[in-house]
């Protein structure tokens, strides 16, 4: 499955990956060889949300990224034929790219490992793009984190082989979940808000001083700052002593019950806002119901 997906996801590397004009990208410590040997070779990674402006290691799930890397062959490397090598490690499963742009599992055997990029003239720096401009989480690879290496050999050291000894690390976070009551509220409660409130609950507003106070909808993320308003006070007004003294409240009254009364214009200095038995009414109260159930 994991195979299937990673061949999904990184095919557009097939036709991109090729040497290009990269801005300095992170660079990998730790160089090595398999033999355990030192080497001059350098190792470069980096994910970028803003086409190379900043590197990061974290992204959202809808969040089309870049993902480019680097090898600067050993100077004694450079115009011999050797192969380059892409590895990722997903969970605790390795994957290597082979020549077709298919992503296989790998058993970690050097006998078994297959090239990317076989039979190739080395250049002195070799730029691979892995993925241009995608979204990991709506193509399934979601909440974890996949690590990148880039390894080569040549004919100049027959045996060996080159990597990055650390890896590009790319964390890619969980979808989130919208509640049931902030679709509602989206759906049914919003348009509710900004006809027939917001006139007085702003600022500068006849109700200013209300614990309900609005923003319009020019306002940046006006939706979820009028929701946050809400839920805060179905869940933690008591009494409506933030309102009015007690005293002229009467009987201590939750938030639930005010939002639901006062539009019907009891103890509401504005009237009456939604008539008793309408369907806006009854929006509202399915979207209290839903709120008080989360």
């Amino acid at each position: 499955m994991k195979e299937k997906l990673l061949t999904t996801f990184f095919n557009l590397a097939v036709f991109l990956a090729m040497p290009v004009a990269l801005a300095q990208l992170p660079e990998l410590d730790l160089p090595s060889t398999v033999s355990g040997g030192t080497t001059t070779a350098r190792f470069f990674g980096g994910a970028s949300a803003d086409n190379g402006a900043t590197y990061s290691s974290s992204f959202g799930y809808d969040q089309a990224i870049d993902i480019d890397m680097e090898i600067q062959v050993e100077s004694s490397h450079v115009n011999t034929v050797g192969n380059v090598y892409v590895l990722i490690v997903w969970g605790d499963q390795y994957f290597m790219r082979i020549e077709s742009g298919a992503y296989e599992v790998w058993d970690l055997s050097l006998e078994n490992l297959q090239a990317a990029f076989p039979a190739k003239t080395l250049q002195t720096n070799e730029a691979i793009n892995i993925v241009n401009d995608v979204a990991f989480g709506p193509a399934g690879v979601s909440d974890t984190t996949l690590a990148l290496y880039l390894a080569y050999d040549s004919i100049a050291a027959a045996g060996e082989i080159f990597y990055s000894g650390s890896a590009l690390l790319v964390t890619i976070g969980a979808e989130q979940q919208s509640s049931s009551s902030f679709q509602l509220y989206t759906t049914n409660i919003s348009s509710i808000i900004q006809n027939n409130c917001i006139m007085c609950h702003k600022t500068g507003g006849a109700a200013a001083s209300s614990a309900l106070r609005y923003v319009d909808s020019s306002s940046t993320n006006f939706q979820t700052t009028n929701y946050n308003t809400l839920v805060s006070y179905i869940n933690n007004l008591l009494g409506g002593a933030v309102e009015r003294p007690g005293a002229a409240m009467g009987p201590a009254t939750n938030g639930s019950s005010l939002l639901l009364s006062k539009p019907q214009g009891t103890n509401h200095g504005g009237g009456i806002q939604l008539m008793t038995g309408s369907q806006d009414l009854q929006k509202l109260q399915d979207f209290v119901n839903t709120v008080l159930s989360e």
